[in-house]
C-alpha cells in the first residue's frame, strides 16, 4: 500500500516505533493449532479407509455417544477426548481452508492481545500462549456441547474448528473497535457488552447463523453446517474473554 507520494504506508506502534510487519505476522501458536489441523486432514487422506474410520470414530463428536456415558465409551477419556478432537478433523478441503482462513484472520490480533507471541523465547509467553490455547479449546467445547444440546438423541458426527473460531471471533469483538484505527494500538480498551459494536455484531451473528440454519443445506451442497456451535462457542468467547486476557497479560 502506498501514499499520494508512492510511498509505502508503514504502521506505527504505540510508542511510535514503526512495524512494518503487523499485517502479515501471525503468532506462533496460532499456525501451530493450524498446522495440525492441515496436517491430520493430510494424514487421514493419505491413510487407508480403515485407518481413516477409527481415527474419525474417536475424534468425531457424536451427541448420542457422548450422553450414553463413559460405560458405553470404554471411559471417560474415550468418552470426553471427541470435544477436543472434533476441531482437528474437517470433512473436505473447503471446509479445512475456510476454517483455517478464518483461525489465521481472528486468532491473530487475540493472541498478540494477550501477549501470547514468541511462545518459544520465554516462559511468561509460553504461559500466555497456554492461556490463549484454553480460551480456543473451551470455545470450542462449549460450542459442541451447544450442538449436543440441540441433537441429543443423534448420532450425527460434529468436526470441524468453527466452534473455536467463533468463540475467537466473539472475544476479537470485545476490543477491536475501540482503537483509532484497525490496526491501532494493542492496548485499546474492552468493549462493555452494552455497547454498540457489541450488540451490533452479536446480532449479526445470530442472524447469519439463523440463515445457515434455514439455508445452510442448499448453500453448501447438502452437508449440515453445526450453526448451532457457531453460536455456542461465539457467545461464550464474547462472555468470558476479558478473563483469559487478564490471566494471559499478567503472564507477561
Amino acid at each position: 500500500m502506498s501514499d499520494a507520494s508512492g510511498r509505502p504506508y508503514r504502521l506505527r506502534r504505540p510508542g511510535g516505533e514503526i512495524d512494518n510487519k503487523r499485517l502479515f505476522n501471525v503468532p506462533g501458536v496460532v499456525l501451530m493449532v493450524a498446522g495440525l489441523c492441515i496436517l491430520i486432514f493430510g494424514l487421514l487422506a493419505l491413510w487407508p479407509v480403515r485407518a481413516m474410520q477409527i481415527i474419525a470414530y474417536a475424534a468425531a463428536l457424536s451427541p448420542q455417544r457422548l450422553l450414553a456415558g463413559p460405560e458405553y465409551n470404554n471411559g471417560w477419556l474415550a468418552m470426553l477426548a471427541p470435544l477436543i478432537g472434533h476441531m482437528f478433523l474437517h470433512a473436505s478441503i473447503a471446509h479445512l481452508l475456510f476454517n483455517m482462513l478464518w483461525l489465521l484472520a481472528f486468532g491473530a490480533p487475540v493472541a498478540r492481545r494477550m501477549k501470547a507471541e514468541g511462545a518459544l523465547q520465554s516462559l511468561s509467553a509460553f504461559a500466555s500462549a497456554g492461556v490463549f490455547l484454553c480460551f480456543y479449546f473451551l470455545c470450542g467445547i462449549v460450542g459442541a456441547l451447544t450442538f449436543v444440546l440441540f441433537h441429543m438423541n443423534e448420532t450425527i458426527p460434529l468436526v470441524g474448528a468453527s466452534g473455536g473460531v467463533s468463540g475467537l471471533l466473539g472475544g476479537l469483538v470485545r476490543f477491536a473497535f475501540n482503537r483509532s484505527t484497525l490496526f491501532g494500538p494493542e492496548h485499546a480498551s474492552i468493549s462493555p457488552l452494552t455497547s454498540s459494536s457489541v450488540i451490533i455484531w452479536s446480532l449479526v451473528v445470530v442472524a447469519m447463523n439463523i440463515a445457515v440454519a434455514l439455508f445452510g443445506g442448499a448453500l453448501a451442497g447438502g452437508a449440515s453446517i453445526a450453526w448451532e456451535a457457531h453460536i455456542g462457542g461465539y457467545f461464550f468467547g464474547l462472555l468470558t474473554y476479558p478473563f483469559f486476557e487478564k490471566i494471559a497479560r499478567a503472564m507477561r
